[in-house]
């Protein structure tokens, strides 16, 4: 297979609405900006590959033609993506796999979502229809009885199990998290918080609270992916594609007491993209990881994982402050999904984004210190936590 590159970045930020934008629209604007940064433009591109999550939402089942025309891509090929949480992570899948196959030289992958576009005529409000429509896109028999109820269930079973992470280490890493954010300008929150506003804060579903659970935004986010010979060709420092992986793990009908507590798909994933970038020891060859932390304590269970320490030990790493910005290896430097912010069809290619920003120094007030030259893209999505990709990114 062919080598892959990143050589564009787009971002626009995360905001709980874009009022007076379309989907197109915000499209449009992540995707300009990721052409611009890679010295392309449409007529450059073989092959558009969209993440679009929840067609109820956009009120288009096929927005993927629509943002084809608008794009100014009529005429070339394109493919739409769509798993959960996970989608736009799975579409730079697709992207890779088109480049390295030798299908197509230049690939846009882009991830678009906008969610209170919708009007609830019963109650007047447009939370509700947001709310009531993503409910009919959720598996029916675990997600949309209990709403975010399960993840409160894998962190009781870990807890039960192993007796982490304690509530003080789940606010601990919220608490970092804010902070992170505030020094990334596209973040949807900009707030810091302490440990005790964090505990005292809402109950969403124990143990999470109010200020450990992620916003719903509206956002869009690109990358666009070259063969080796463009990217010497456009003279951009690359950020290769290193490492692939993709795991589908229904964690809820197998579920046991031996299961239970775990985030499969995450670790699914992340061994097959190890395995691909030649990565055996994640916490000493990383420089960083961007994953889902739609609630806090998920990324506690994340660490343990994605190898960065043994099952039940995720709490040490926050207690030793290794994933702080300052660590040894620091975590959703962007502020995650519950401050950076987060929606289904984006998270994915932003967080794609982000490490490659991050691995070309180009990360502003975040940046953090690149010393191994590799980044880890962490994904999870689903019917509780049913789905996953990864992506291990490098300077070489």
């Amino acid at each position: 297979m062919r080598r892959v590159a990143i050589v564009g970045v787009g971002q626009i930020p995360f905001r709980s609405r874009y009022p007076a934008k379309t989907l197109y629209e915000l499209a449009f604007e992540a995707t300009r900006r990721a052409f611009q940064d890679a010295g392309v433009t449409a007529r450059d591109v073989d092959c558009a590959v969209y993440s679009v999550y929840a067609d109820l939402l956009n009120r288009q089942t096929t927005p993927d033609v629509m943002l084809q025309e608008y794009l100014g891509m009529n005429g070339k090929s394109g493919v739409r993506v769509t798993d959960g949480a996970a989608s736009s992570a799975y579409a730079a899948r697709v992207g890779y796999a088109e480049v390295a196959s030798g299908l197509s030289d230049v690939v846009l992958v882009l991830g678009v979502q906008k969610c209170l576009d919708v009007y609830e005529p019963r109650t007047g409000h447009r939370p509700d229809a947001a709310l009531t429509l993503e409910s009919w896109t959720l598996d029916v028999t675990w997600e949309l009885p209990y709403t975010v109820m399960p993840w409160g269930l894998v962190l009781t079973a870990h807890m039960a199990k192993y007796g982490t992470p304690t509530e003080q280490q789940i606010a601990k890493v919220a608490v970092k998290n804010h902070a992170n954010a505030l020094k990334n300008p596209n973040a949807h929150l900009h707030i810091a918080v302490t440990e005790e506003e964090v505990l005292r804060s809402r109950l969403i579903s124990w143990p999470t609270t109010m200020y450990e659970a992620c916003l719903y935004g509206e956002c869009a986010a690109a990358v666009v992916l070259a063969s080796a010979e463009r990217a010497r060709e456009l003279g951009k420092k690359p950020i290769w594609v290193a490492g692939v992986g993709s795991c589908h793990h229904n964690c809820n009908t197998e579920m046991s007491l031996e299961s239970a507590g775990r985030l499969w798909p995450v670790w699914g994933s992340a061994q097959q993209a190890y395995r691909m970038a030649g990565i055996t020891e994640p916490l000493e060859q990383l420089d960083l990881v961007e994953l889902n932390d739609l609630v806090s304590g998920l990324e506690i269970l994340s660490y343990e994982e994605l190898g960065l320490c043994p099952l039940g030990d995720g709490g040490r790493l926050v207690d030793e402050g290794v994933t702080e910005m300052s660590g040894a290896l620091p975590v959703n430097p962007s502020g995650g999904r519950i401050a950076a912010g987060h929606i289904a069809g984006v998270s994915g290619v932003y967080s794609a984004g982000e490490v490659a920003l991050q691995l070309r120094g180009d990360a502003g007030g975040r940046q953090v210190a690149i010393r191994r030259g590799r980044g880890l893209v962490s994904t999870l999505g689903g019917a509780g936590a049913g789905l996953s990709a990864a992506l291990i990114l490098s300077v070489e």
